[in-house]
């Protein structure tokens, strides 16, 4: 294998010259493929190339110093070929290609922006060696390799983000994840700066103002978890066991970093997941670097994996923040052994690395860390937006098929993540944990290092446990679409006499399924506590699963079915359980935090689905504000509060007099609460943090808003608290929303306090949020500009907040502008931006005008792209639903 033997003499010119039934795959495949000229990769073109080349390797020289808005450098690829029947050829996205050298042969490059073509006659069957020099810009759009200049320091920061397809944005390479390859690289770069990357350094050589640092081959692995990051970064070091770890931040951002906890979390993580799979950490060294404008919250790169900055808190933190931090650190760790050690043939299984790297994460939080509730978070993040997902219009089978690296985000959503994991959870509780977590090691350890489809991972568990898993699969993986179950009984003075659950199925996903679940059954004592009575494992089969277990047990108060929450379902309660939990304040008498939020989820529905009305459901949730203490349950309740609101307000008319009343009476109880203060009690803190953010959520009122402006003036102290940066944003945010009488002055005044990166986003965020036409055209105008882009991070600032509740009147009148190019802007601008745009620019419309203008706009799903006409269709659902509600 070529390696640089030379470093110190090393020089430009060197950079510059050197399951079974279902198929994972859809794809067909003709004889000669010709690939189209875009930027994205078919199934179809991956199918192909896999099919010729193998043994691949990449040895890279990057120049980060001579040019100043890009890069320079070179790419030997060496690979085996099995014919030289027709062209082949290799990614590149972007950038300019400055030579080809193919098998000693220099060519003409034939490079179209998207790949280069190597023409057969310059190949070889056997081992070819192709040397392409080349040049890219730094990414803007948090793709490919990024840079940030720090508006507080002017210190400048490189990473790399390459997922899915976005490898090709940083060298030419074969950019997809089963052509496997070892990676050698060689980096130029300023003096003070450190470099990064899937292997530690062997050397670091200086060169006058310049460092050359040399990271030798490593293991085989895809070109999405490749990385190369530098940047004058902020390091701590730490070993775990015998793993060296760092953790690294711009130095702008390092007072703020939860170092500690960073680190006892990394050590813990691998720890437990060395004993957990049974293998040991399959690389040299474990990095995390936390870098600023990244368009997700984490990156699994090997061993260099990235963070976004939202895991930093520049204000007081609290116990969700924390766990928050926990579970991405251990989902990301996960990923080093399911999804970097053993990877995805193809982007149809991103779900099941995503979904177990999500149930891996929770099992490991709630084992190796301080949180021990982490199966109530689990319900509450996991299981509940899947639900939502699974009832948008958008919802799709677990396992599809992408017939393109564009098509990909439309898989990589909450039912890739959320609904993956809950359905992973329900099926290790079929076949038994211990099970589970065997057939998932006997899985890696067969696969190490290599590419797999789910039938391999299923073909592990079914040996494990000896169940035929195949029915399964065929509900669960490849059928879109949530049950609903309730229980039905009937009773006698000597106790139950009949009992069975009752499973439904909504009409456009009609698929019953079999899944185990709990049934509790709770009564009441003299003092209206709800008590367990009895916990019985069901499965439940088909539309109707009859429980022989329960007859002649005490009538219950309270049937929950799903009990614990194991299954992956909705519940309706049935009506001696609903009025059980209304009355007496009865709901804040049971001790299980879980079941409790069990139990408001299906309050949640009740309004729709006729079991009670939406005032009632109102005055349950201000009720309930001074009695709940559990933080999860706060929150949970505060955003149903703030959620129906905002969605009385959206329909105006005759429901303006029920947010007037409902709206002011929960400002009240909240800033009641809120006024109280918090004693030293760390979760007393995080308690009236939680509530203060929701607080600002609702005011709408003068006596509201005014109570705000005296907390960012300090003409209002409350006990035991300080207002952090992100609260005063927060409040200057709503401050601009709601039109308040001082809020450009204040806006002006925050952003002098706070001019970091953040602050400045957080005032992009409050200018386009103010109810002022002249300013959201402008922002408009910005968001659409395709000649001189804003970087990405601060255009969806800007688009998150362009239309705040209240303010349709401006939406409407902007509609026609920015859905008359739709098309123009698939084409040209990437799937990041088009998320964005697509989620936020629409939400919130309750009005025929506005829905109209969706549904036109979405009527030809062919110009406007997959990604587009997903999330304007899902709200186009949500405006339809509006409506709906109104009339």
């Amino acid at each position: 294998m070529h390696r640089i033997t030379s470093l110190a003499t090393l020089s430009l010119t060197l950079f510059l010259a050197s399951c079974d039934e279902q198929p994972a795959s859809t794809a067909m495949l003709d004889d000669a493929f010709v690939r189209p000229a875009l930027d994205q990769l078919s199934e179809s073109a991956a199918i192909a190339r896999k099919a010729r080349v193998s043994e691949i390797s990449y040895v890279l020289n990057i120049d980060l110093v001579s040019l100043e808005d890009a890069y320079q450098g070179s790419v030997t690829t060496r690979f085996d070929l099995t014919d030289r029947d027709q062209a082949l050829q290799i990614d590149f996205s972007g950038g300019s290609v400055d030579s080809v050298i193919v098998n000693g042969e220099t060519l003409q490059p034939d490079y179209n922006g998207f790949f280069v073509s190597l023409p057969e006659t310059a190949l070889q069957e056997g081992t070819n060696e192709v040397t392409i020099a080349y040049s890219h810009p730094y990414g803007q759009d948090g793709t490919g390799l990024h840079r940030f200049v720090d508006p507080q320091d002017g210190k400048t920061y490189l990473y790399t983000y390459l997922w899915p397809y976005y490898s090709n944005r940083l060298f030419p390479n074969f950019d997809q994840p089963n052509l496997k390859a070892t990676y050698e690289l060689t980096v130029r770069a300023a003096n003070d700066w450190q470099v990064v990357s899937s292997t530690i350094e062997d050397s670091v050589v200086d060169d006058g103002e310049t460092r050359i640092w040399h990271f030798p081959q490593s293991e085989k692995f895809s070109s999405y978890i490749f990385s190369l990051h530098a940047g004058p970064y902020k390091i701590w070091e730490d070993m775990a066991g015998s793993v060296p770890i760092r953790l690294m931040a711009r130095q702008s951002l390092a007072d703020y970093v939860a170092v500690q906890e960073w680190m006892e979390y990394t050590k813990s993580g691998l720890e437990h997941y060395q004993d957990y799979f049974d293998i040991p950490y399959p690389f040299a060294k474990y990095d995390q670097l936390i870098v600023p404008d990244f368009l997700i919250g984490a990156m699994e790169n090997v061993a260099a994996v990235t963070f976004s900055e939202s895991y930093v808190d520049r204000g007081a933190s609290n116990r969700f923040n924390s766990q928050r931090r926990a579970g991405t650190i251990l989902h990301e760790m996960a990923h080093m052994w399911f999804g970097d050690l053993v990877t995805m043939n193809w982007w149809n299984g991103l779900w099941l690395n995503e979904s177990f790297a999500t149930l891996m994460s929770s099992i490991a939080v709630s084992e190796a860390t301080e949180f021990d509730d982490l199966w109530h978070d689990f319900y509450l993040s996991e299981n509940l937006t899947a639900i939502a997902a699974d009832n948008a219009v958008s919802t799709h089978p677990i396992e599809m098929p992408v017939v393109s690296t564009n098509d990909f985000f439309n898989v990589f959503d909450d039912i890739t993540y959320d609904k993956g994991a809950s359905v992973l959870n329900q099926l290790s509780h079929y076949i038994g944990r211990e099970n589970f977590r065997v057939g998932v090691s006997n899985y890696l350890k067969k696969y190490s290092w290599e590419n797999t489809e789910l039938a391999d991972f299923m073909g592990s568990l079914s040996q494990q446990s000896g169940i035929d898993l195949n029915p399964w699969a065929q509900h669960w993986m490849y059928q879109a679409g949530v049950n609903t179950i309730e229980a039905r009984f009937s009773c006698d003075a000597n106790g139950i006499t009949s009992f069975a659950i009752l499973q439904t199925m909504p009409d456009s996903h009609p698929t019953l399924r079999d899944q185990r679940v709990q049934l509790g059954l709770f009564s009441s004592d003299s003092n209206g506590a709800i008590e367990l009575d009895a916990a019985i494992p069901i499965e439940i089969f088909g539309a109707e699963t009859q429980v022989p277990a329960a007859i002649g047990l005490a009538c219950p108060d309270l049937a929950l079915p799903n009990y614990e929450g194991w299954g992956y379902l909705e519940v309706s309660l049935d009506n001696v359980s609903m009025n059980s939990v209304i009355n007496n304040g009865a709901l804040a008498k049971i001790d299980d935090p879980l079941m409790r939020s069990m139990i408001w989820t299906a309050l949640f529905d009740a309004p729709s689905k006729e079991q009670m009305e939406n005032s009632t459901l109102l005055e349950t949730l201000i009720s309930s504000l001074p009695l709940e203490m559990n933080d999860r349950i706060i929150r949970q309740v505060m955003a149903e509060l703030v959620s129906n609101l905002n969605s009385l307000e959206r329909l105006g008319g005759e429901f303006s007099m029920e947010l007037a009343q409902y709206g002011l009476l929960a400002e009240r109880q909240l800033w009641e609460l809120v006024s109280a203060g918090a004693t030293d009690d760390s979760q007393s803190l995080s308690t009236l943090n939680l509530r203060l953010s929701r607080y600002i959520g609702l005011a709408r009122s003068a006596e509201a808003l005014a109570n705000l402006r005296g907390l960012l003036d300090d003409s209002i102290e409350i006990e035991g608290f300080d207002l952090g940066q992100n609260q005063r944003w927060n409040i200057i945010q709503r401050f601009s929303a709601r039109d308040y009488v001082d809020a450009r002055s204040l806006l002006a005044a925050e952003l002098e306090r706070d001019p970091s990166d953040a602050g400045r986003r957080a005032a992009i965020a409050a200018e386009a949020a103010l109810p002022d036409l002249e300013i959201k055209r402008q922002w408009a105008d910005r968001i659409l500009d395709t000649e001189n882009p804003l970087p990405l991070s601060n255009l969806r600032a800007a688009m998150g907040s362009l239309f705040p509740t209240g303010q349709e009147d401006l939406q409407l009148n902007l509609l026609p502008k920015l859905t008359e190019n739709l098309g123009d802007l698939a084409a040209n601008r990437d799937n990041y931006f088009q998320q964005s745009y697509g989620r936020d620019l629409f939400s919130g419309i309750c009005s025929e005008q506005g829905l109209q203008i969706l549904s036109d706009a979405i009527s030809n799903r062919d110009a406007i792209g997959a990604t587009l006409y997903r999330f304007i269709s899902e709200n186009e659902q949500s405006a339809a639903n509006c409506l709906a509600a109104r009339n």
